[in-house]
């Protein structure tokens, strides 16, 4: 009877105790000492402790005397891509309530904040300092490049681990990069991918440096616009750089006239006298599209 009186008060005790324990280390984890006094300034990272701050809310800790933030790598200089060259914006850490990256004892990881689970582990990150259209994330596994889309649970491949080079082209609109579509290498075969990994054109064998929906540009040591028919245009124009924006085609010379076709079967719409300059870009807005020197508005190509 002592015996059965004895099991009864254990399981009683263990029905109150053990949920409290785990709510308790759970607790303990993501939330040990998170008065905002200790952090004034809100940084990642402040005396061996991660601060997983989203608008300025803190929504939890980690102890880690290892961290630093993720740094990302831009490969796109050993190929010809016309990538964006210009960007300042600052990745935060925190993407979402509960998703946040972190770099610990100099490995890159995709962290669940709420759970404090490892999602995915990097090799390399790449980003090219601008807002995204839609968020995602290209990183290396270590061997090849893929894409990742973010969502508030996880990280979820888009675009598998196998491209030897992933890059999105300086496709600007409203002031972001529009990542609706990229550029990939994959042994010796170059692919326009939908986000999602899909493509509708097949391989291409030469280096792709530029798109839109009706030509690309291609570089073999010169430049060259073509339809996906493959018919090549204007061959007969000398081609410094050669650029795709969603309405148009743009050639540069080596006099830094710029050359803008919505239709390469016809003659150039408009023709610009360009000065010298560092960086270019294009950014597509609801009047046109801005020509973009140097980080300035130089002039913007009003809409056909």
């Amino acid at each position: 009877m002592e015996d059965k009186k004895t099991l009864i008060t254990i399981i009683v005790l263990l029905v109150i105790l053990l949920p409290l324990t785990v709510y308790g280390t759970y607790r303990h984890f993501t939330y040990e000492n998170t008065d905002l006094g200790e952090n004034p300034n809100h940084e990642l990272i402040f005396n061996d402790k991660v601060y997983f701050y989203l608008n300025d809310e803190l929504l939890g800790t980690y102890n880690c005397t290892n961290c630093a933030k993720t740094l990302t790598t831009i490969d796109d200089t050993e190929y010809h891509t016309n990538y964006f060259q210009n960007g300042t914006y600052e990745r935060p850490a925190v993407l979402n309530p509960n998703v946040a990256l972190i770099n610990e004892n100099g490995t890159d990881y995709a962290y669940s904040i709420s759970s404090g689970l490892i999602l995915s582990e990097f090799a390399a990150l790449k980003d090219y300092k601008i807002e995204h259209t839609t968020p995602i994330i290209i990183a290396n596994d270590g061997n090849k490049w893929g894409v990742l889309s973010i969502t508030n649970d996880a990280l979820l491949i888009r675009i598998a681990y196998q491209y030897d080079y992933i890059a999105i082209p300086s496709h600007i609109i409203d002031g972001k990069l529009d990542t609706s579509k990229m550029i990939a290498k994959k042994e010796n075969e170059w692919y326009i991918l939908n986000n999602d990994g899909t493509t509708t054109n097949h391989p291409f064998s030469t280096e792709i440096v530029d798109f839109n929906d009706y030509y690309y540009v291609a570089y073999d040591g010169e430049y060259h616009i073509y339809d996906y028919y493959n018919l090549e245009f204007l061959n007969e124009i000398e081609k410094k750089n050669a650029y795709a924006t969603e309405e148009y085609i743009l050639i540069i010379d080596n006099n830094n006239k710029l050359y803008i076709y919505d239709n390469c079967e016809n003659p150039a719409i408009k023709t610009i006298d360009l000065p010298t300059y560092e960086t270019i870009y294009f950014n597509q807005v609801e009047a046109g599209v801005e020509i973009i020197l140097d980080g300035n508005l130089y002039q913007t190509i009003e809409q056909a």
